[in-house]
């Protein structure tokens, strides 16, 4: 039975969002808790999660002048989370259909 995480696997996203760039323990719970639930999470949920990750470290390597991924021990463990598609093409959105 797949895990209830609200809508679309919303509360994933937010729970994601809220994690990205802090400089606490939260970052670390949060990476190693979305390599666990990654197979079971919705592929729109997971391509929200990529694109905005992946925005986050171009983000950090153009020097913005602040710190979208945290600090250094936080970015290594968005690493661990980017190496769950470093091996697999970007997901895209499945495209809409006109009703």
């Amino acid at each position: 039975m797949k895990p209830d995480y609200g809508f679309d696997d919303l509360m994933v996203t937010a729970a994601f969002r809220y994690c990205l760039g802090r400089q606490t323990y939260i970052v670390r719970e949060c990476a190693e808790w979305l390599i666990r639930i990654w197979p079971t999470l919705s592929e729109r949920a997971k391509i929200i999660i990529q694109r905005e990750l992946e925005q986050a470290f171009y983000d950090a390597g153009v020097g913005r002048g602040y710190l979208p991924l945290g600090a250094d021990c936080d970015r290594k463990e968005w690493e661990k989370v980017r190496g769950l598609w470093a091996n697999h093409p970007p997901l895209q959105p499945e495209p809409t259909t006109a009703a």
